[in-house]
């Protein structure tokens, strides 16, 4: 039911139509709305795509008044877990959400199209992307748009629900089937980097990977170079912070908690690449500074559900928590650490 209405929904795009894209500003996001807007290129549609974080920043409803669309697509954002937004412009304009993180409600509607994996399996875990190129692809031949497919769904990390398309992916590109340690991880690396220089904003690197055409002419279209610049830069950079966690980090039980330093924003990049060393711990690296903290946290051995781990210990503080059974993330005040720190501990046991 849930995939027939996404295709009425696309199949109903017309040229005329002034589409908005939201979508989340990460590797899934970025290769999700790239499929999309792909989609959307052959009906003559062209989208205006707008990158948020999760939760979305409170200026998202005035970036969006500033046109007038008739059709709204949120991309791997968590947006049930903010329907007033939803709601609010499914007065306007019809809306699809294409989405697979744990699911909050399920905005389904006349006006509202809600597509999810979890609805018809709740552990199943799909990236945003792999539930892009699948629905394109019922609807026409999306095989030339593969390899996007392909970086998306590694830059999401979790491909044990997504083996049909892996293997796609190796038989046409003869690469390893574990997809990380292949240009399409690297390519995922560097799309992180990249937002992590801010040498590109997450629009420009959907706009690059739209007019590459074919992984083989990705490395000819402008601005690839700053994609290798941010690559060297960042990868030397966590190399140095990574040693010193290991060194310095504090151990608690089964949580490992890491203050990162570092003015590129890579706490997500470092919980990864720790939690990847450290399969069995909880991986919490974290930033205090006088107006909050953030948080950043992995467990890839899904031992526990990090998401819901997180959201129980934010309770009685201000702020906000959520993500996958994998990787989630939390902001609180910086005065709110300790607590959170030790409701945590207490959970985890």
């Amino acid at each position: 039911m849930y995939e027939e209405r996404v295709i009425e929904f696309l199949k109903g795009i017309k040229k005329t139509d002034n589409i908005v894209i939201i979508f989340n500003n990460d590797g899934d996001g970025i290769c999700s709305c790239a499929l999309i807007k792909k989609f959307l290129e052959k009906v003559g549609a062209d989208p205006y795509i707008i990158s948020q974080p999760m939760p979305p920043d409170k200026f998202l409803q005035k970036k969006i008044q500033t046109t007038v669309p008739t059709k709204m697509i949120f991309l791997d954002m968590a947006i049930d877990q903010q329907p007033q937004i939803v709601k609010r412009f499914s007065s306007i304009c019809d809306i699809l959400i294409i989405d697979h993180h744990t699911i909050a409600r399920d905005m389904n509607s006349k006006a509202i199209v809600h597509y999810n994996p979890r609805f018809d399996k709740k552990s199943l875990y799909q990236s945003t992307t792999y539930c892009a190129y699948k629905l394109c692809s019922s609807i026409e031949d999306f095989s030339q748009h593969l390899w996007i497919a392909a970086v998306g769904m590694v830059s999401d990390y979790n491909l044990e629900d997504s083996q049909d398309i892996v293997t796609e992916v190796v038989k046409k590109y003869s690469v390893e089937k574990e997809l990380y340690k292949s240009i399409f991880g690297r390519l995922a690396d560097m799309i992180a980097y990249t937002r992590s220089t801010g040498l590109l904003s997450c629009e420009q690197m959907v706009q690059l990977i739209c007019e590459a055409e074919s992984l083989e002419n990705l490395e000819h279209t402008k601005n690839y170079d700053k994609l290798l610049q941010s690559f060297q830069i960042i990868d030397n950079e966590i190399s140095a912070i990574v040693d010193d966690a290991e060194k310095n980090a504090e151990r608690i039980g089964n949580v490992i908690f890491y203050p990162i330093k570092s003015r590129y924003g890579l706490s997500s990049i470092v919980s990864t690449r720790l939690s990847e060393k450290y399969m069995d711990k909880i991986v919490i690296i974290y930033e205090k500074n006088k107006p909050g903290a953030k948080v950043s946290a992995r467990n890839q051995s899904r031992k526990y559900d990090i998401g819901k781990l997180l959201q129980k210990a934010m309770h009685g503080i201000k702020g906000s928590a959520g993500g996958h059974e994998a990787a989630a993330g939390a902001t609180m005040p910086s005065k709110d650490w300790e607590k959170f720190k030790e409701q945590l501990i207490a959970l985890v046991g």
